[in-house]
């Protein structure tokens, strides 16, 4: 999928995270919002703050920090978050304080930029520049320089998803931003609601003892369909309970374009159905993950009953 970072007048769009240079950041939840869901804020601030602690312990042992929520800011609904250092020592003892933030922006990119093939990457000396066509993101160089052991850590990749799942399920927020000051007219990162699947779901990572992937072969029932190519995800019913997922099945979508299949309402699918589980300590066991559901085959089309003839005028 291509990044779009684009702002909304178009044109080429530069993303600048050394502007990230204090002990503070700003959520911005965007939509026609003067509120939010109690259980959206919630959970994506807890899922955001695990994600700094989680960082921190990477790149600052020894060093603990506590993650707060300063101020709510009006119109599309925003959150100051504020890092406050505990002990002495570590990563932010040698001057590179101010860069932090920037990290976590980064980290949001990075996972973007890392599944498109046409993006280039300039290290300078003090900055690199991360490009997509005409669009650009700018890192500082201590931020690079931090990220490939931050990257590769299972436990903020599953967090930095769990921010966006929050958010994803709730259809008033149309895009989530981050910004240095409350009052930016705009937030410095802007992630569109359409990006949000994509930064939903967990990114494998080698060595994850708490994920693993699952196929089996399964009957689903189509509840919604999206009748046009593409990542869009359908809504089905597996075994009683809903599930989401895009067909990636090319064979599939020929014989729905020639009209070989015709989808009705009720009707069923005979599928090699692909995710993930993570293990949940709370309740000792594996759970399947509903953000990493893939129909990766589709075995035959089951109507829910027959048809009459089809009349042609």
């Amino acid at each position: 999928m291509p990044v779009q970072w684009r702002p909304p007048g178009g044109g080429m769009a530069t993303v600048d995270l050394r502007q990230f240079d204090s002990d503070q950041i700003v959520i911005h939840f965007g939509g026609a919002l003067t509120s939010i869901d109690a259980y959206t804020f919630a959970n994506s601030l807890v899922a955001f703050a695990d994600t700094v602690r989680s960082t921190n312990g990477l790149i600052n042992p020894g060093q603990g920090i506590e993650v707060r929520v300063e101020a709510i800011g009006p119109g599309s609904f925003r959150a100051v978050i504020k890092r406050v250092t505990r002990g002495l020592g570590g990563f932010f003892s040698d001057g590179a304080t101010r860069v932090f933030w920037g990290l976590i922006a980064a980290l949001i990119y990075d996972k973007l930029i890392r599944s498109d093939p046409s993006a280039n990457i300039t290290v300078n000396t003090n900055e690199v520049v991360f490009q997509i066509g005409k669009d650009r993101v700018i890192v500082p160089r201590a931020v690079y320089d931090q990220m490939e052991n931050v990257r590769a850590d299972p436990e903020v990749q599953r967090n930095l998803s769990r921010t966006f799942q929050a958010i994803e399920i709730d259809d008033a927020i149309e895009n989530f931003g981050l910004t240095p000051k409350i009052d930016d007219r705009e937030p410095i990162v802007q992630i569109p609601r359409a990006i949000f699947p994509q930064l939903a779901t967990p990114v494998a990572t080698e060595g994850d003892p708490k994920r693993r992937d699952r196929a089996e072969r399964a009957r689903i029932v189509i509840l919604k369909a999206w009748l046009t190519p593409g990542k869009r995800k359908w809504s089905f019913e597996w075994n009683g309970v809903p599930l989401s997922s895009p067909i990636t099945d090319p064979d599939f979508w020929k014989k729905l374009g020639d009209g070989v299949i015709l989808i009705g309402q009720g009707d069923a699918l005979d599928v090699e159905l692909k995710y993930q589980q993570a293990y949940d300590d709370a309740i000792a066991t594996w759970v399947n993950d509903p953000h990493t559901f893939d129909v990766g085959r589709v075995i035959s089309h089951i109507p829910k009953a027959p048809r009459p003839p089809r009349l042609i005028d």
